[in-house]
């Protein structure tokens, strides 16, 4: 019976020893196990436990590496990639000409329709004034001078009034006659006082004698009716009279008949 029991203390004395060696049986509390992973890392040499890194960040550096090395100049500045008509233009042997035949066929075309309508307008404003002048010479006479004035102050430019009159053939000798009658018409004139009046309207020398003289009016009748008209804006004595009448321009003896027949 001794024996059994010394061989169980025997085994309990090594089972005993084993805890001690294992650090188990003691009363520190045992220590926390490891994690599968931390053996694994701890049993991997440190030249795989860098290369262990997820297989995923490296895929992503290098989508990132390419992307930049596609979009990134020499210089690391991010460059756009050049369009398809970029990329069309800068092909070489070939230029991108632009098409200016339509942009010059349609500024030609305007300028054209441009001077189409400038003519068209002078063409219109030539016109109205050509009519206009005849309706004056319809109506009186004029010079070539005064007829221009008369255009120019119905709102013709010079060029027009001026290009107007002289398109039209006009003969101002017959137009210093027709002048002549329309003075005669409503006041008297002397021969000489006539001629200044043509001549002030715009008649040279020459025409307004040979319009006076086309008249042909009677110049005792002339003195008469001047007198006439003196004595009616007021009072004349027969010798203030016929100096009055002489001033104007009748003779002597025009001037003493206009007085005469006027009572004086």
């Amino acid at each position: 019976m001794a024996h059994p029991r010394s061989h169980s203390l025997v085994l309990s004395g090594g089972v005993l020893a084993l805890l001690l060696l294992t650090g188990c049986g003691t009363n520190a509390p045992a220590a926390p196990p490891q994690s599968t992973q931390s053996s694994t890392a701890s049993s991997t040499p440190p030249e795989h436990a860098a290369s262990a890194a997820p297989a995923t960040d490296a895929t992503t550096q290098q989508v990132a590496e390419a992307t930049t090395t596609d979009t990134t100049g020499s210089d690391g500045v991010g460059v756009a990639g050049p369009t398809s008509e970029e990329s069309a233009s800068s092909e070489p042997g070939r230029e991108s000409t632009p098409d200016t035949g339509a942009t010059t066929g349609g500024s030609t075309s305007a300028a054209d329709a441009g001077e189409d309508g400038g003519h068209r307008s002078t063409s219109v404003s030539q016109d109205s004034a050509v009519r206009k002048a005849q309706d004056y010479l319809a109506i009186s006479g004029f010079s070539r001078s005064g007829l221009i004035h008369q255009l120019e102050y119905e709102g013709f430019t010079t060029q027009e009034a001026t290009a107007a009159v002289d398109q039209l053939s006009t003969d101002y000798d017959e137009q210093a006659a027709k002048k002549a009658d329309d003075y005669l018409s409503v006041m008297a004139f002397s021969r000489s006082g006539l001629i200044e009046q043509l001549q002030y309207d715009g008649f040279t020398p020459e025409q307004a004698a040979h319009g006076v003289d086309a008249a042909a009016p009677d110049y005792m009748a002339q003195a008469v009716k001047k007198g006439k008209e003196y004595l009616d804006i007021s009072g004349f004595s027969r010798q203030s009279l016929i100096e009055q009448l002489t001033f104007d321009g009748f003779t002597p003896e025009q001037a003493e008949h206009g007085a005469d027949a006027n009572g004086l």
